[in-house]
Parts: C-alpha cells; structure tokens; sequence
C-alpha cells in the first residue's frame, strides 16, 4: 500500500440513467449536489454497466468479470464467495472496507471482502427469482415486472424503498464519523449504496413539489411495436405488460417521469448529505467520491421502462470520479464499463493518481496495458490514465450480456467507440451510429456501406464465445437452482440475508467515563466555503 494511499468513496444508485442527470444533457432533473460532483470531477460521457440487471451487474462491477465468466447469469444467481472483489483487493492493500446499503449479493456470502456491512440488504438474497427460458413468451413469473409502477406513478408519504435509503444514509453518516476518528493514514473504501429511483415511482411530496412549475418532458422517441419493434423489445414489452395501451397515454408518462425524478431528488439530497459529512471531518481533501449506478432506466423510451435492454436508456450509466486537485475536471469521452471499476480502484489504492505532474506532456498518455493483454484484474483496465487527462489506444470497449428473463439464447452488446452491435442467436443483429444517431432509430446492420464494418464488431465480439454453450450452461444453471430452492422452500428454513451485528453496546459510556468521552469526540471544523455557488 502506498504511502498516499486515499480513502475512496463509492456511491452506488440503482436504476438512475445517465441521461437523468444534468451533467448528461438532462435540463429538467434537479439535481444540485450531483451537478457539483461533476462540475470538479471526470465525468465519462459514455460508460456502461455490463448487465442491465441489478444482481449480474453489481456481481460483475465488483469482480471485475463479465457475468458469463462468473456465471452471474441473473437475479437469483448465487455470486461464489471464492472470486475477488475490490473488497478484498483493497482490504488485502490495508484498506477498512465497508459496505452500508444494497448490492444484492445472491448466496449465504453477505460481505465478499467487506469487513463490515452497516445494513442488510433491500432484496432477499435467496433463489427466489430463477428465470425459464423454456416459457413461452406469453407465460409469466410471479416477480416479472409489470405496467403498474409506470400506471400507479406519483406521491407516498412513505414507502419500503424510502425507509430503506434514510437507514442508508444514517448508516453512512455515523459510519463516517466513526472513520474520522481513526488515524488519518488508515484509508477506508465506504460502498454507500442506495435502492433510489429504482421503480416503483413513488416519490415523497417535498421532491414531487420541487417540479411544480417544471414542465416534464416527454420521451424523445415515442412507443414502438409490433413489427416495427426489434424482437428483444418485443419481448420486454409483453414480459412487462408494456404493451398495455395506457402506459403511453402522454399524462401518465408525465405522471411517471416526474416521479422518478422526483426520486432523483431525493437521492441527490441524500449524496448532498455524505459530501457535506466528509466536508465537515476533514475528510474530503483525501477521499476519491465515485458516482455509478449498476444500470439505467428506459423511461418509456420507445414505450419501454425498466432495464433489460441494450439501448442507451438502460445500458449506459453515470459515472463521475470526484477528487478536487487531483482528477483532472471535464468529460471523458471514451468507451468505459463498469468491470473497469475494480482495476481502476486497485490503481488508486497503489498510488496511481499520485503520478500526475504540473505540466502534461503534449502526447498521449497511458498507465495501462493493451487492451487485449492479459489482466491481473479481470475483463477491466484501469481508468487512471483517463483520471489524469491521458487517453487510451484505441476507441475503448464495452460488452453488455444479457442472460437473465425474457430471452431464450444469450443477449450480447458490444460497444467499440460510437458504433454499438446488438446480437442474440435467433434474432437479427441491431448496428447503430450512437455519435450520429444518439436515439438508435437506424439500425445499419443491412446498410451494405456498413456491412464490413458489422462483420468486424460481431467477430470481435464472438472473439472466445461460444453461445451455443453458454446457452447449455445458463439452462442448466436454471435448472439446478430450481431444485435447489424448491428444497430449500420446505422444512426448516435458513434465512441468507444479512443481519448486521449490533454494535450499540460499546458505542457509548462503558468502563473508565472520560476516555469514553473523548474517544466519541470529533473536533469541529471551521466552516469552509463551497467551491461553486
């Protein structure tokens, strides 16, 4: 561990598209204490998760592998306590490690290299949610999505998903001050983890009223189906009962939107708190903050909602690397993922950002190894290098799977630079131009000016894939789990979800009174002013 080693700060929303945020284009959110994140951090323009589903892309982003690798095929896919996480990369380098919030750990492994979890978890982390992919399309589970968080959209005065976020928040709060009182060369890695926007949309009446006198946009592209829907689409919206005539119905869509932003709302008042909190320690000049979310939110584009898609609504994520003095401010604009994440924190923990210098050199500057070398650290590569105003070889790359409910073979998306390839066994192929076309209304794949350049994306993507037995793989996966947890359902019953231990009893006065006192007391710190009004 170095010497410089920072404290680093991962906040984690679930479900919060990019294009939600004011720092991807978005005019209407707000969304104040995020703006300030990206105004003095890296925001990089074009960053994926590497499955658009929570329990896969949470289980990839901490490995470092992509989720077939893992076999993290779904939402009920047991993640193996035998796979390093960041956890425990920056544990083993000396870090504290923490997590407060969800991260939908699917087994009886609860923490996967975190020393501590403040919270339990949202979800149940049991193999409730097993996909069939031998269902016809017509034929439901029990926990499939439906139309009604999109149809019931608007206020609660309180909810199990806001509940959960304000213990988050609490968790966080103390858990930070409880940091400060340790020495300042003992760096931690705090994973905060909130449930918000995830649907349903149901805001509280001080964030709903924040957009009184907003006028809430519509989706850029209007509800597609039928035959002019790509077959993937097609499924999600019968999966999900999208097809439903009222989710399209412009009031409702409004209606939904403003929810989730609403909900947007809320979680930044909730990221304003933490930065302040670090702020008010003394802690923030040493901490990296990073900014994610394991996947996006349609948001009735094409009259879909959700995740489970390839498209830039649901693939592409926010991510924004905070560090004043340090990370070079502005937009990255290369092709990143997610499972770049756990190299790039190893990196950091290494003393990677301390190599920056006064002046850049005026050529291309990179840390890291070529793209196709082999990695220490899974499918990633270390972001530092973009972190410190250098560039990469290359366009950059992202692969997107999809093996979860609603397809029947591997769903595939590889992003090279601009242009994004969408494969899956028995449908056609999907190209589009996303610098030209940012809405993926043209689909290129048949363009003959772009054949050559599709035939390249795919074998590039195929490149060490068999999907012919990944597809043997994921059924047979299903199958055992479903064995497993219909045996699981009977007789006595062992709970997985976590239950975090309770500490209270040596918080307060216990044994001699005043060294209790002083080891609780944090000195207050002269007010500092804010770097932007």
């Amino acid at each position: 561990m170095s010497p410089q080693s920072p404290n680093i700060l991962v906040i984690q929303a679930d479900q919060l598209a990019a294009g939600a945020l004011t720092a991807y284009g978005n005019s209407t959110v707000k969304a104040p204490h995020i703006h300030r994140l990206a105004l003095d951090g890296a925001v990089f323009g074009r960053a994926y998760c590497n499955a658009p589903l929570c329990a896969p892309s949470r289980a990839s982003m901490m490995t470092g592998e992509l989720p077939s690798t893992i076999e993290a095929y779904d939402n009920a896919a047991e993640f193996p306590s035998s796979i390093p996480t960041f956890a425990h990369h920056l544990r083993a380098r000396g870090y504290r490690t923490a997590l407060a919030g969800r991260m939908h750990f699917i087994g009886p492994d609860q923490l996967h290299g975190f020393e501590e979890r403040l919270t339990t978890d949202v979800y149940p982390a049991d193999l409730g949610m097993v996909p069939d992919w031998s269902l016809a399309d017509d034929e439901r589970l029990a926990w499939y999505h439906d139309s009604g968080s999109v149809r019931e959209a608007g206020v609660s005065a309180a909810t199990l998903q806001r509940d959960y976020d304000d213990e988050v928040l609490f968790r966080t709060l103390r858990h930070l001050t409880d940091l400060a009182r340790r020495p300042a060369d003992d760096p931690f890695l705090l994973v905060a983890s909130f449930i918000h926007p995830h649907d349903p949309y149901e805001a509280p009446q001080e964030h709903w009223d924040r957009y009184d006198d907003v006028e809430i946009d519509l989706p850029r592209v209007g509800a597609i189906r039928g035959a002019d829907a790509d077959p993937h689409s097609r499924r999600l919206l019968a999966m999900s009962e999208l097809d439903d005539d009222a989710v399209v119905d412009e009031a409702v869509v409004r209606r939904a939107r403003r929810a989730y932003y609403a909900s947007v709302s809320y979680l930044d008042d909730q990221i304003g708190q933490i930065v302040a909190k670090l702020d008010d320690l003394g802690l923030r000049e040493n901490t990296v903050i990073v900014l994610t979310s394991d996947h996006g939110d349609m948001l009735g584009e094409r009259g879909l909602w959700y995740k489970m898609a390839p498209f830039e609504g649901s693939a592409r994520v926010p991510l924004i690397v905070n560090a004043p003095g340090i990370v070079e401010p502005g937009r990255i604009h290369q092709t990143v993922s997610l499972v770049d994440l756990l190299p790039t924190l190893v990196d950091v923990a290494e003393g990677g950002l301390d190599d920056r210098v006064e002046e850049r050199p005026p050529v291309p500057v990179t840390r890291s190894a070529a793209l196709d070398a082999p990695n220490p650290y899974g499918a990633g590569r270390s972001l530092v290098d973009l972190l410190l105003g250098g560039t990469w070889p290359g366009p950059g790359r992202a692969v997107i799977e999809y093996l979860a409910e609603g397809v029947r073979a591997p769903h595939l998306t590889y992003v090279r630079g601009n242009f994004k390839l969408v494969h899956c066994p028995g449908d056609p192929d999907l190209l589009y131009d996303l610098d030209a076309d940012p809405d993926e209304l043209q689909d290129l794949s048949t363009d003959p000016a772009h054949a050559a350049l599709a035939a390249e994306l795919r074998a590039e993507l195929l490149q060490g894939r068999d999907l012919d037995d990944l597809a043997r793989r994921v059924v047979a996966s299903q199958r055992r789990r479903r064995i497993v947890r219909e045996a699981l359902d009977l007789g006595i019953q062992t709970s997985w979800d976590h239950v975090p231990a309770d500490r209270s009893d040596q918080r307060y006065v216990r044994g001699d009174f005043w060294s209790a006192i002083d080891r609780g007391r944090v000195a207050q710190r002269e007010p500092r002013r804010p770097s932007h009004t």
